[in-house]
């Protein structure tokens, strides 16, 4: 399946455009349940916009807990491995229009913090689009980490796709330097594929997620009222289920 397929696939077939589109498809036609059927999705829709409800879901799914402070000593960690979470195209302001998005900026972020505590040297990870493939996730998030946290000389993998790719191309390459045991660093929601693929590539993995979606504690009173903001969030953890899934026939 090409890139853009896919691409389409994804935003038409997961939550909440593909409930959206299952109640209408229902509405639209001749069946006397299409009414029910639409009136579930309809359902399902405003449940996944319920915080609460979300985060439930995330607690679920973000298995990984923030890095404790000695999780890392058994392994001895030789270097930490951050993933590219994309880039913004159009973005006029920065040179060739591309930026890297916010989930890569988080990453980075994180990443700095942990490289620069441990003293450990940084793979980043992650390559172009096919319109640009000479922008890559890897050198934007390279150049971050050195001109603007200090990371000392972070190198590159950008020739990847997917996580999987992550996994493989990071490993050939610090195969090469002797390092297998890594300090792993992306998103809490894409924790559980990357941990798993890079434990495939054939790693000993030091799990370090960030910015998770679902958090411990009370609930309030806010996170019982519909909020557009939980939507993405249903995207994203949905995205890492089928992944998951995909990647266990596919790979």
């Amino acid at each position: 399946m090409s890139f853009i397929a896919l691409y389409i696939a994804k935003a038409l077939l997961l939550p909440p455009m593909g409930l959206l589109l299952a109640a209408i498809l229902a509405l639209a036609g001749k069946r006397k349940s299409g009414g029910r059927v639409a009136l579930i999705c309809l359902m399902l829709l405003l449940l996944l916009s319920l915080p609460a409800v979300v985060n439930r879901l995330a607690l679920a799914w973000e298995r990984f807990p923030p890095l404790a402070e000695d999780a890392y000593a058994p392994i001895q960690p030789q270097a930490l491995v951050v993933i590219g979470g994309g880039l913004l195209y159009g973005e006029t302001e920065y040179p060739g229009g591309v930026t890297l998005h916010p989930r890569s900026l988080i990453r980075a972020r994180y990443a700095a913090k942990l490289a620069l505590a441990l003293n450990l040297p940084v793979l980043a990870s992650g390559g172009g689009s096919p319109e640009l493939p000479e922008i890559t996730e890897a050198s934007l998030m390279a150049e971050l980490l050195e001109n603007e946290f200090g990371v000392p000389q972070p190198w590159r993998e950008t020739a990847s796709r997917n996580t999987t790719e992550n996994a493989r191309f990071s490993y050939a390459l610090l195969h090469e330097l002797g390092i297998d045991r890594i300090v792993l660093v992306t998103q809490a929601y894409h924790m559980p594929r990357a941990e798993l693929e890079f434990r495939k590539a054939g790693f000993r993995v030091v799990p370090a997620p960030t910015a998770f979606i679902g958090h411990q504690g009370p609930l309030t009173w806010a996170d019982w009222l519909p909020s557009l903001s939980a939507w993405p969030n249903v995207f994203l953890l949905a995205h890492e289920a089928v992944g998951m899934f995909w990647y266990r026939l596919r790979y």
